[in-house]
C-alpha cells in the first residue's frame, strides 16, 4: 500500500471513529498499537481501546485492563484494571476472566486469594483459554493455593500445551527431564522442549542445547546445542548467553573465537550471571581475547565473588595474597580462601592450608593446616598431597590423633566427591 493511500485510509478511520462506529475504534487502536517506526503510538492505542471499551466492546475492556495492568500506553493502576477485566468478565470473555485470576493471585487491585485464583483460572480454562489450563497446571506443580499434584498438574499442563502454549509445553519437558508425575524420560522431554523450541522461546530452546550437548534423549551434537545456544542469546537470554561464550572458549561446537567468547560472556555477566562473571576474569588475567589487564581481572572476580562464585573467590583470594590488581590484604585473602573452602573447592581447601601452616593472614595453626589439606587430599593431586606429608611432619601423635578428627570433621561438612569447577551451571532444566 503507497503512503499516500495508508493516510487516506488512517483519516477515513478516524472519522468512523470520532463518530463512536466500535469497529473502526478497535482498528484504529489495533493499527497504533501494531504499526512500526514513528506511526506507533502507545498513548493513540490506549485513547481508542478505551472509547471501544466505553461502548461495551469486551475485547477492548480486555486490552484496557491489560493496559493498566501493565503500564502500557497508560499510567500503571491495578484497580482500574480489575475495573476494566470485570466489565469483559461478565460478558465471559475467557482472557479477562484469566487476567482476573493472575490479579487474585498476585494481589493486584484486589486482596491476594488463591481459592479466588484457581476458581477464576477453572471458569476461564472451561472456555478453552490455554493460559488459565497452564496456571492451573503450575499451581498444582507448586503447591500453590492447591494440594501439590503433579499428575493433575501434567492433566492441566497438556491441555494448554494442545493449544500451543509454549510455556506449557516447556514446563512439561522439565517435568519428563526431571520424572516429576511421569516416569523419567529424556527423549520425550526433547520433544516438548522442541515444541516450545520452533516458537522461538528461548528457555525451551535453552533446555533443548544441554540436552543435546549431553546426548541426553537425543543424539550428542555440540554443533546443533550451539545453534540453539545462539538462538536463545540472541534474544538476550542470560544463561544461554553464557553458554554460547563458553562454547567459543572451550571450541565446543564452533571453531574456538577469544573475542566472540569475550563479548557473549560480557553480555551475560553484565545481567549478572556470576559464572561469566568469574570467566570474564579469568580471561582478563590471562589475556585471551583482550589485553591482560588484572584490574579488570579483579573488578570482575569481585562481583563474582559477590553472588558466592566459589572458583571467583579463590581467584580473588590469591589477588589479594599477592597484592596483584588490589592491595596486597592477608586477611582478606584468608576470608576468601575460607569461604570458598566450605563451599567445596579443593583449591582453596589446599590454600586456606597453606596459610595456617605458613601463618601468613592468620596464627600458625598446625591442626587446621593438616585439617583443611586432609580435605583437599581426597583430589589425589601430588602437590596437595606432598603438603600433607609435610604437616605430618609437625605433629607428633597426641596432635596427629587430634588433627586427623578435624580433616574427618572438615570432611564430612566440606568435602565434595566431584569438583565442579569446570562443569556446565545449571544441570537443572530452566
Amino acid at each position: 500500500m503507497k503512503k499516500n493511500t495508508a493516510d487516506d485510509d488512517i483519516t477515513q478511520l478516524k472519522a468512523s471513529a470520532e463518530q463512536g462506529d466500535v469497529s473502526a475504534q478497535l482498528t484504529l487502536a489495533g493499527y497504533y498499537e501494531g504499526a512500526a517506526g514513528s506511526d506507533r503510538n502507545l498513548g493513540l492505542a490506549a485513547r481508542w481501546f478505551l472509547a471501544a471499551a466505553k461502548q461495551g466492546a469486551a475485547a477492548a475492556q480486555v486490552a484496557m485492563g491489560e493496559k493498566f495492568l501493565h503500564g502500557y500506553g497508560v499510567d500503571q493502576d491495578y484497580e482500574h484494571a480489575v475495573y476494566w477485566l470485570k466489565k469483559a468478565a461478565s460478558q465471559e470473555h475467557p482472557g479477562a476472566i484469566a487476567s482476573l485470576g493472575w490479579c487474585h493471585q498476585n494481589g493486584y487491585g484486589v486482596k491476594q486469594d488463591l481459592e479466588a485464583a484457581y476458581a477464576h483460572y477453572l471458569r476461564a480454562a472451561s472456555l478453552d483459554h490455554p493460559g488459565a489450563c497452564y496456571n492451573l497446571g503450575l499451581m498444582y506443580a507448586t503447591g500453590m493455593g492447591r494440594p501439590r499434584n503433579n499428575k493433575e498438574a501434567l492433566t492441566w499442563l497438556r491441555k494448554a500445551a494442545k493449544r500451543g502454549h509454549k510455556q506449557a509445553q516447556l514446563q512439561i519437558g522439565v517435568m519428563y527431564e526431571q520424572g516429576l508425575g511421569v516416569r523419567a524420560d529424556a527423549l520425550r522431554a526433547a520433544e516438548w522442549y522442541r515444541k516450545a523450541a520452533v516458537q522461538d522461546y528461548s528457555k525451551a530452546q535453552y533446555n533443548l542445547a544441554r540436552l543435546y550437548a549431553r546426548g541426553r534423549g537425543v543424539p550428542q551434537d555440540y554443533g546443533e546445542a550451539t545453534e540453539l545456544y545462539r538462538k536463545a542469546a540472541v534474544q538476550r537470554y542470560d544463561k544461554a548467553q553464557y553458554q554460547l561464550g563458553m562454547c567459543y572458549l572451550r571450541g565446543t561446537g564452533v571453531k574456538r573465537n577469544y573475542p566472540e567468547a569475550l563479548a557473549w560472556l560480557r553480555k551475560a555477566a553484565e545481567q549478572g550471571v556470576h559464572r561469566a562473571q568469574y570467566q570474564l576474569g579469568k580471561m582478563y588475567l590471562a589475556g585471551q581475547g583482550c589485553d591482560a589487564d588484572v584490574r579488570e581481572a579483579c573488578t570482575w572476580f569481585q562481583q563474582a565473588a559477590g553472588g558466592d562464585d566459589k572458583s571467583a573467590r579463590y581467584r580473588l583470594g590469591i589477588l589479594y595474597e599477592e597484592g596483584r590488581g588490589v592491595e596486597q590484604d592477608l586477611a582478606r585473602a584468608h576470608e576468601l580462601f575460607t569461604q570458598s573452602a566450605k563451599q567445596g573447592y579443593a583449591p582453596a581447601q589446599y590454600r586456606l592450608a597453606l596459610q595456617y601452616y605458613k601463618g601468613r593472614g592468620v596464627a600458625r595453626d598446625y591442626l587446621e593446616a593438616y585439617g583443611w589439606c586432609q580435605v583437599a587430599a581426597h583430589t589425589q593431586e601430588p602437590n596437595i598431597l606432598a603438603a600433607l606429608e609435610k604437616i605430618t611432619r609437625k605433629l607428633d601423635g597426641p596432635d596427629l590423633a587430634a588433627a586427623k578428627r578435624r580433616g574427618r570433621e572438615l570432611a564430612a561438612r566440606y568435602r565434595k566427591e566431584q569438583d565442579d569447577d569446570l562443569l556446565e551451571p545449571w544441570d537443572q532444566p530452566e
